[in-house]
């Protein structure tokens, strides 16, 4: 895996927390889009509480020995009487594991070892039973919405977020510099993103709904649009449908770099 100029922690950290400052600072309205699925809402960064996220482990995510490097695109985070930070107060912390956030370190492990030839099987006591566990240290998460969130929040102000947001996302999402964003049931928000950030159109015609690539960082990144983790489907059933749309994904790469 190449180097990049993100890989050196005190950079990422110095550009992450300008980023975050003045994402903070931010306030503005939201209008109705015909382009869009959106909802004419007031944005405030500056007066809710604002919840930082990224990369889980920053030693792991940029080391030589990690050959992928999953990001999951999330919707959003909640809870706190002042503003925190997903990974240092949560993410990291040796805590019993939720379910949403054991699912996802099971889909870690199986994007970091299924190839094009061969699908990791999934492993139901797989050692993730405690938030920092040694799979979810490989993984990003961002949300969409870094403040004002709750528990259930409708896709529409989702998407409100991600249009207010967009440049300040994808700035974070080039400093994350994953090689793979799973979209967590934010597919249609990455679209917003890219197009208001970019002023180009993200996916490909081939095989849409599935999975696509974008350029990040002068490189090719997969995208994975699936389900939100905290969906009620088996998670048997969870990880080899994911499992399955990545190793299609590895499989038209590779015939992809053989032309």
């Amino acid at each position: 895996m190449e180097h990049t100029e993100f890989q050196d922690k005190g950079r990422y950290f110095q550009k992450i927390n300008a980023l975050f400052a003045d994402w903070k600072r931010q306030h503005g309205h939201v209008s109705e889009n015909s382009e869009y699925s959106v909802v004419p809402i007031e944005i405030d960064h500056r007066s809710n509480v604002f919840i930082r996220d990224g990369v889980i482990c920053l030693e792991q995510w940029f080391s030589p020995s990690q050959k992928a490097r999953p990001l999951f695109l999330l919707k959003e985070a909640y809870g706190g009487n002042e503003d925190w930070d997903l990974v240092e107060g949560y993410l990291t912390s040796q805590k019993k594991i939720t379910k949403m956030w054991n699912r996802i370190s099971h889909w870690t492990y199986g994007l970091m070892t299924t190839t094009a030839d061969c699908i990791a099987p999934y492993i139901p006591d797989l050692a993730v039973g405690s938030f920092g566990n040694s799979y979810l240290r490989q993984a990003a998460a961002v949300n969409i919405r870094k403040s004002g969130g709750g528990k259930n929040s409708s896709l529409d102000v989702i998407r409100s977020y991600a249009a207010f947001d967009a440049k300040r996302l994808l700035e974070q999402l080039q400093l994350c510099d994953p090689t793979a964003i799973v979209c967590c049931y934010t597919g249609s928000a990455l679209d917003i993103i890219w197009k208001a950030a970019t002023g180009s159109v993200v996916r490909t015609p081939y095989n849409e709904s599935l999975y696509y690539t974008i350029r990040l960082n002068q490189r090719d990144v997969l995208v994975l649009d699936y389900w939100h983790p905290a969906n009620q489907y088996p998670d048997i059933m969870n990880y080899y449908s994911l499992m399955a749309i990545y190793q299609m994904a590895l499989k038209d790469r590779e015939r992809k770099y053989a032309e």
